[in-house]
């Protein structure tokens, strides 16, 4: 039962997406990608970050690092600068290689997208406002493999309101990442980096995960 509960408050989002996943679980269960919408009973988590660059076509960055209940999994990463005509975008490309410390950038084709799919697999997905984050990537993926990414998924902005109008009913305010990991005493930003980001995520999750437990 403890097991059960602790799933089913990660599942977010509403009535219409959970209906949507059903349905995509449905439609590709007889697919190489079926697995990706079978529910996951592990303790791994994935924090996610992603940036798009203004104009089109668009750049995007994306990172995502695995994590269990007890750290941050840096060794065990995903990055990438996407762009589906990286000629046309050539400032594009070295802005966001100089900003996210990624490799040449990658087509975001079947074979990309499939790698990243593979690297997240159907463990839940963490982040800062995440479902703004995701919104580019999930339009990757639906263009190109035909789904979103249909993982249970956490906000770490959400739940980091939550509790700190839970211990300061007074505040009414929406912190940027930056003030909300300094609110809670984890170490900033240094580099703006998609990595740094994920990381930070994935950092402050952990800790608002104990401080809830601590004052349930």
């Amino acid at each position: 039962m403890r097991l059960l509960d602790r799933h089913m408050t990660l599942l977010s989002g509403s009535l219409r997406t959970l209906l949507q996943r059903e349905s995509d679980r449905r439609r590709w269960a007889d697919s190489p990608y079926a697995w990706l919408f079978q529910p996951y009973m592990g303790e791994e988590s994935v924090a996610m970050a992603c940036q798009v660059s203004e104009g089109q076509p668009a750049v995007i960055s994306v990172a995502a690092v695995v994590l269990t209940p007890r750290r941050v999994h840096t060794s065990r990463m995903w990055w990438a600068t996407l762009s589906v005509s990286p000629a046309l975008v050539p400032a594009t490309l070295r802005r966001h290689h100089q900003l996210h410390a990624t490799d040449a950038p990658r087509t975001p084709d079947a074979e990309c997208l499939t790698e990243l799919a593979d690297f997240i697999g159907n463990r839940p997905l963490v982040g800062w406002q995440l479902e703004h984050t995701l919104e580019p990537l999930n339009g990757l993926f639906k263009s190109v493999l035909g789904f979103g990414l249909p993982n249970a998924q956490v906000d770490v902005a959400k739940l980091h309101g939550r509790q700190l109008r839970r211990l300061h009913p007074h505040i009414d305010t929406l912190d940027p990442l930056g003030v909300a990991l300094a609110r809670w005493q984890l170490p900033p930003l240094i580099w703006p980096s998609v990595v740094s980001e994920a990381t930070a995520s994935a950092l402050l999750y952990l800790r608002l995960q104990r401080e809830i437990a601590l004052t349930a």
